[in-house]
């Protein structure tokens, strides 16, 4: 009766110890503005608020950040957390395209002052590149809350769903004041 019990116990071990932990999902995320270490910096510190993110790292030149999740879950909270922080780019987990979820902005609703609330500007060349989206426009930014700010384009027949979309397609995100 021992013998079966011991032959039990290890044929258990040795099937837990075959399947192994749980994958973790590697994640990678495409053209977010990081321009500098400060802005190295601030993603480590979205990241590394996120529980089961692991492993992240950023990539100036590449304008890449990468990071492994212990789930799905941990996914979408760490993409959430990157795009409330001003961050934007396309995403992929395991090499598969993933939907990052992010309020759309009705295009056709013009306005000669756009303010984009929660943008990621923690440096001057984060503010270069922001005024060089939108040249024919004055660009200011307010509210200063650590790296990130509210950043006022006025111009004459703004739209606010353009603007948006010109930030992210520039790596930033934001949400726009009514």
């Amino acid at each position: 009766m021992l013998r079966i019990c011991l032959v039990m116990v290890a044929g258990l071990a040795v099937t837990l110890l075959a399947a192994g932990p749980a994958a973790a999902e590697k994640v990678e995320v495409k053209g977010p503005h990081i321009c500098c270490k400060l802005c190295v910096k601030v993603v480590g510190g979205i990241l590394g608020k996120v529980d089961g993110v692991s492993d992240a790292a950023c990539d100036i030149q590449a304008k890449t950040i990468a990071f492994t999740a212990k789930d799905k879950a941990t996914v979408k909270a760490a993409l959430k957390a990157l795009t409330d922080g001003g961050f934007f780019g396309s995403a992929t987990c395991d090499d598969k395209d993933v939907k990052i979820d992010v309020p759309a902005v009705k295009k056709g609703d013009k306005a000669d002052k756009v303010a984009v609330q929660n943008v990621h500007v923690c440096c001057g060349m984060c503010q270069t590149a922001i005024k060089g989206i939108f040249k024919d426009a004055t660009v200011t930014f307010t509210d200063p809350k650590g790296p990130q700010r509210t950043v006022r384009i006025e111009g004459t027949g703004l739209d606010r769903g353009e603007v948006i979309e010109a930030l992210r397609k520039a790596g930033f995100n934001g949400s726009v004041e009514k």
